[in-house]
């Protein structure tokens, strides 16, 4: 009998497009911020998700992780666009959407729970640690947010846990979303921090957290 040979999955010239397209607007929006170029960081930040998930769509196999994750980057579009503007009702709007984000990662990563940090418990105590550090740091300063933001940080944290059973790939990408949402809030709920060029670090963590989710769920999707 002949055997079969396994070849890799075929590479969409697409693929490349849409990355590379992520990647330099990307940089210009990053670099937007260390100039203080406001205007070019507006119009760039509404750009960066949909390119992304355009080569995620491009990139993924279908199945149930890529349907998953993609709702998860498309409502991570639309909590960047309700964080843009100035108040706390733009700000909640933001919030939810992105805790709709956060739950769907969560839902997609959920399949792979036995071989995440859950199944080890001690592994898992650091990210506990950082949730209630997290929110003994801010809780005094929360004020009507509490609900809402102990929320949000529950589930990002479970999100977070889950994703290690993924590969270390896409657990350094949920990390990195826990550090850019924690720089978000030490500066905008307590004002305790606000580093150098602040939104840089802001962003240059929440797009390293998106791109290394979506390429890691990407090798697994494809394996």
């Amino acid at each position: 009998m002949k055997s079969e040979v396994q070849h890799p999955p075929t590479r969409r010239p697409q693929e490349g497009v849409w990355w590379w397209a992520f990647i330099t607007v990307g940089g210009v929006h990053l670099v937007a911020h260390l100039a203080s170029l406001d205007t070019l960081s507006l119009a760039t930040k509404p750009l960066l998700m949909p390119l992304l998930v355009a080569w995620f769509l491009t990139a993924t196999p279908p199945g149930r992780l890529r349907s998953v994750v993609g709702v998860g980057l498309g409502f991570s579009w639309l909590g960047d666009l309700g964080l843009m503007p100035d108040g706390e009702a733009w700000f909640l709007a933001g919030l939810g959407a992105f805790l709709v984000a956060q739950l769907a990662y969560a839902v997609a990563f959920w399949p792979s729970r036995a071989d995440s940090v859950l199944a080890r418990p001690l592994l898992a105590t650091p990210y506990l640690i950082a949730l209630i550090g997290l929110l003994t740091v801010l809780w005094a300063d929360l004020g009507d947010l509490r609900i809402p933001v102990v929320a949000y940080a529950v589930v990002i944290i479970a999100m977070a846990l889950l994703a290690t059973g993924l590969g270390a790939t896409v657990a350094v990408g949920a990390i990195l979303f826990v550090v850019s949402d924690t720089l978000i809030a030490v500066d905008a709920v307590a004002e305790l921090v606000r580093l150098p060029a602040h939104g840089f670090w802001v962003m240059l963590t929440y797009l390293a957290a998106q791109a290394l989710i979506a390429r890691g769920v990407r090798t697994v999707a494809a394996s």
